[in-house]
């Protein structure tokens, strides 16, 4: 729906507010989709329902008998990380591992919950992070493409229906 495709193979939901009340919406919804017989079945549902930053993977489906099940993923994030985690779960995967890698070589490292800067690496393996640095970005998806468009001149604001590289 984000990137404006006519149709998907799964539904990913992205669930973000306030978290100073420490309580997490999960559950709730999960009750709730469960109430209306919408989740077939569970795949991954969080060990400990009351963290902030919470992953749902299941089955869905409409109410119909004949309703095909789909793969539905809930993904619920702090407020301040929306802009990292929408710029994430967008996708696509080619687009999203490109933009990791870049910002990694910029000496940066991007994940659902925001840029890092500060990050270093170990030499002989930089997939292993020393220090994870401090966050610099993580509010909305162009405060990311601008921060990494000005140390490097190919990460220019894409829309996300322009993020199909596959």
């Amino acid at each position: 729906f984000h990137r404006g495709k006519a149709d998907c193979g799964d539904i990913d939901i992205l669930v973000t507010r306030p978290v100073a009340d420490g309580k997490s919406v999960l559950p709730r919804l999960l009750d709730r989709l469960r109430a209306a017989k919408v989740l077939a079945e569970d795949l991954a549902v969080p060990a400990d329902p009351s963290e902030l930053e919470l992953i749902y993977r299941g089955l869905c489906k409409l109410p119909d008998p004949g309703a095909k099940r789909r793969r539905i993923d809930i993904l619920c994030v702090p407020w301040e990380s929306r802009g990292a985690a929408l710029l994430y779960y967008t996708g696509d995967d080619i687009f999203n591992r490109a933009m990791r890698l870049k910002a990694n070589v910029m000496g940066f490292s991007l994940n659902q919950r925001g840029l890092y800067a500060g990050v270093v690496r170990e030499p002989q393996n930089r997939r292993v992070k020393l220090s994870s640095g401090s966050i610099i970005a993580s509010e909305t998806e162009e405060e990311i493409f601008q921060i990494l468009g000005k140390r490097w001149s190919g990460v220019p604001w894409q829309e996300p229906h322009e993020r199909v590289r596959g």
